[in-house]
């Protein structure tokens, strides 16, 4: 039998924390921060999204600032991802719902991540990326 790196269980992976780091899509580049829970493999929390330059007048600016909740599921070092914005709260659009699902993979302290998914008000959100950093 080989010896050689392994492959961390979803056991040894603990992501309780705060994440944060940025991300793109179709409707341009973000901020993005994570503060996770995690029992066993499941993993829940909230999600925020803020725009790079909210000043800069772009529907996509004022449509990347949003609240929510974060599922998850842990899988070896994958992670099934959960975002859901609902409408209402202190952002530029309360009448929007976001939702966004993906796929993350844990390396250490730094996850990369992929999503798509739907704004209520804008359409289709696609090729997602977000590179996020445990904070200390």
């Amino acid at each position: 039998m080989p010896i050689g790196p392994s492959t961390p269980t979803s056991a040894a992976i603990n992501l309780s924390g705060t994440w944060s780091g940025t991300g793109s899509d179709s409707f341009g580049p973000e901020l993005v921060t994570w503060m996770l829970t995690q029992s066993g493999t499941s993993v829940s929390g909230t999600a925020e999204l803020n725009a790079v330059n909210p000043a800069d007048g772009s529907c996509g600016s004022c449509h990347k600032v949003k609240k929510g909740t974060f599922s998850g599921t842990l899988s070896g070092a994958s992670l099934f991802v959960t975002m859901t914005f609902p409408a209402g709260g202190d952002v530029p659009t309360p009448i929007c719902v976001v939702d966004l699902s993906g796929s993350a993979t844990v390396l250490g302290r730094r996850m990369m991540a992929s999503y798509t998914g739907t704004d209520t008000c804008e359409g289709f959100f696609s090729d997602g990326k977000i590179e996020l950093t445990r904070q200390p």
